[in-house]
C-alpha cells in the first residue's frame, strides 16, 4: 500500500449535464453525468438540508462542508468498487473473528459544519458507538469537497481512499490525517492484497481468493 499523499487531481472540467434538474420551489440546478461531481458552489446549511431531502432516493448524493455544496450522481463502477472494498473488510473481520458493526452509508453530520454519506463505514468491537471508526471512500473523479478535511470535522479515526488503483489509508492525529502503513482499526489488514485482487471479476471470486490467502497466511 502506498503511504504517499494522494496525487494532485487534474484540472476540473465543467461537468456534462444529462437532463433537466429536479426542482424544489424556484430552485433549479444541473445534474452531473454518472460518476462525475458537480461543485454547486457556496450555500448555507439550510440549502444543503433542502437539497439532500429533495434528492433522496433519486440516485444522487449531496455533501456539505463549511459553505460548499457538492452533488454526485452515482455510477455502477463507483458502487461496485465501494461494495467490494466493504466485502473485503467484512471478510477480514470474519476470518480474524473480530466483532464489527456495519454503518454502510449512514449520513454523518456536524450541525452547520458538515453533512454527507460515506461510501462504507464500520465500528469494531463489542459496542456500536456513536459514529463510525473507519470510513471507506472511492474517488473516481477530481474536484469537489476534499475528503480528509471533510471527515476530520466528524473526527473519524481512520479513512481509506481508493484512487487510481491504490488504497490509501489515513489516521487522525490532533485533527489532521496522516498516512498509515498499517491500519489502526484493523491491524494486519493486507492492503497489498486489495490492490492485487480488486480487478478480479466477478467480485465474488476476488473475495474467495482474499479469504483463501488470509487463511493461508499469504
Amino acid at each position: 500500500m502506498s503511504t504517499a499523499s494522494i496525487p494532485s487531481p487534474a484540472p476540473v472540467k465543467k461537468p456534462r449535464c444529462s437532463r433537466a434538474a429536479p426542482r424544489q420551489g424556484s430552485l433549479a440546478f444541473p445534474v452531473p453525468a454518472p460518476g462525475e461531481q458537480l461543485l454547486v458552489g457556496l450555500g448555507n446549511w439550510e440549502t444543503y438540508l433542502m437539497l439532500d431531502e429533495a434528492l433522496t432516493g433519486r440516485g444522487f448524493r449531496v455533501k456539505y462542508h463549511r459553505g460548499k455544496i457538492e452533488i454526485m450522481s452515482i455510477s455502477y463502477r463507483h458502487e461496485s468498487l465501494k461494495k467490494l472494498l466493504g466485502m473485503l473488510v467484512e471478510a477480514f473481520a470474519d476470518v480474524k473473528q473480530l466483532d464489527m458493526f456495519p454503518w454502510g452509508s449512514t449520513t454523518q453530520r456536524v450541525e452547520t459544519d458538515m453533512g454527507g454519506e460515506p461510501d462504507e463505514s464500520y465500528t469494531f468491537g463489542s459496542k456500536r458507538g456513536e459514529a463510525p471508526q473507519l470510513v471507506l471512500e472511492v474517488a473516481l473523479s477530481s474536484g469537489g469537497i476534499e475528503k480528509l478535511p471533510f471527515w476530520a470535522e466528524k473526527e473519524i479515526p481512520e479513512v481509506w481512499i481508493w484512487q487510481n488503483g491504490r488504497l490509501h489509508a489515513f489516521g487522525l492525529r490532533e485533527g489532521i490525517y496522516e498516512p498509515l502503513s498499517e491500519s489502526r482499526c484493523l491491524p494486519g489488514f493486507p492492503f497489498h492484497l486489495v490492490e492485487e485482487l480488486l480487478p478480479i471479476e466477478p467480485p465474488t471470486a476476488a473475495v474467495r481468493e482474499f479469504r483463501r490467502r488470509l487463511v493461508a497466511g499469504k
